[in-house]
């Protein structure tokens, strides 16, 4: 192992850590920032995005343009859908009951001496995992 590489490696690491969370920091201030702006002066285009063009310094470049997109995502409402299909009958076939199994119970079953320890060790195997820790 060569000390003085590993060395130069953690300090250049730890470096690298501190300027990657000053630059998000930076980052999501700016996307704030630019996000009011958009809001404020940007305009809604054919798609629904609200788009804003900001003129370049020089001709020889094209304008700036800032967005925000639109997105739409449908999820189902639960106690809506569930409303539904029972005033048109159709709850028994179009819910399904899943089995699953309850950790408290499980528990509980253990501390009344239905379970044994080693019955809880192997229903919960233990997961070794690692944290990269850099400290002095």
């Amino acid at each position: 192992m060569d000390v003085t590489s590993v060395r130069a490696y953690i300090k250049q690491y730890v470096a690298l850590k501190d300027e990657v969370e000053t630059l998000s920091k930076r980052q999501t201030e700016l996307k704030t920032r630019l996000t009011k702006t958009i809001d404020e002066f940007g305009s809604t285009d054919e798609r629904g995005h609200i788009v804003l063009s900001v003129p370049t310094d020089t001709s020889e470049e094209d304008d700036l343009q800032i967005m925000k997109q639109r997105r739409v995502s449908k999820n189902l409402d639960m106690d809506l859908a569930e409303t539904i299909l029972t005033k048109k009958g159709l709850k028994d076939k179009c819910v399904k009951m899943v089995p699953q199994i309850d950790e408290a119970a499980i528990m509980a079953a253990f501390y009344e001496g239905y379970l044994t320890e080693e019955d809880i060790d192997t229903m919960f195997p233990s997961k070794v995992t690692y944290a990269f820790i850099v400290g002095k």
